[in-house]
């Protein structure tokens, strides 16, 4: 009988020791399977989480806070269990983990000039566990963040003004678009082109140039004429709600100039500025870019 409740005894240590190992390696196992996830889901949308604070800086000149941009929805099955666009501009991830262990990845952006900006990612787990997804490229941990934030403040403050089309310095943090300014002989455009395309308070009521592709005999050209009415770039969302506005002022076929290609049969008026979409520097727009 003592030999059996021995036997008994050492069994239940076992077991025990059994069901320790399995739960410590549980947590580690979660862990990995987030990061692998969350590297499928970064893979696949390179875009999704900090392109639109990018367009936001690059836009307002600022860097965004809670309530200036919407991050996405975490995504289903993508290994993140919440994530969040912090007061100080970071943006907080946090996946899935052991409980009560959060594992946090920090996205912090580096500002270098007017239209250099990307973010670099930290975070206290080990390289080992998150180096996968989180690179620390520019920082090397967590304790450089504060420093990093200082530098970029120092970057925006010295940010040099934008000079509006009208030679106005716009106020710092003004959202500018682009605007054709058009020479006295609005056929001397065909000789500028690009230059011709300044910056301009997206507040700014303007009309639009639209144009639209004109077959006449043996020849084919542009014809850019304007709306009738101004707008404020601010009130147009996307490319598309601008090549919208040109059909429902002009009619069918006509979209929104596109300023690295200027040229054609101008009926617009010398000394006058419109918008334009600016395909050359995207983030010069009143308006998100779309096909």
């Amino acid at each position: 009988m003592i030999q059996v409740r021995g036997w008994g005894l050492l069994l239940m240590i076992c077991t025990g020791l059994l069901l320790a190992y399995s739960w410590s390696r549980l947590g580690p196992e979660k862990l990995r399977h987030s990061v692998e996830r969350y590297g499928a889901w970064s893979q696949n949308n390179p875009k999704a989480l900090l392109e639109p604070l990018s367009e936001y800086f690059l836009k307002q000149r600022k860097l965004a806070g809670p309530g200036d941009v919407a991050l996405p929805a975490v995504p289903a099955d993508s290994g993140v269990k919440a994530w969040s666009l912090e007061s100080d501009h970071t943006v907080r991830v946090e996946l899935n983990g052991p409980e009560g262990k959060a594992v946090v990845l920090r996205y912090v952006p580096i500002v270098r000039s007017a239209t250099g900006i990307y973010f670099d990612c930290v975070s206290a787990a080990s390289a080992k566990t998150v180096g996968s997804v989180c690179h620390a490229e520019e920082l090397k941990s967590e304790a450089g963040i504060a420093a990093q934030l200082e530098a970029n403040a120092r970057v925006i403050a010295n940010l040099p003004a934008v000079v509006g089309a009208s030679g106005n310095t716009l106020a710092a943090g003004t959202a500018a678009g682009s605007v054709v300014v058009v020479p006295a002989n609005a056929a001397d455009l065909n000789h500028c082109g690009y230059q011709c395309v300044k910056p301009q308070s997206c507040v700014t009521p303007r009309a639009l140039a639209c144009s639209r592709t004109v077959d006449e005999g043996n020849s084919r050209y542009l014809e850019v004429v304007a709306t009738p009415d101004d707008v404020r770039g601010s009130n147009l969302a996307t490319r598309a709600a601008a090549d919208n506005a040109c059909v429902q002022a002009l009619g069918a076929g006509y979209r929104v100039v596109v300023a690295s290609s200027l040229g054609g049969v101008f009926k617009l008026n010398g000394g006058s500025e419109y918008w334009v979409h600016n395909d050359v520097r995207t983030e010069a727009n009143c308006w998100a870019n779309s096909p």
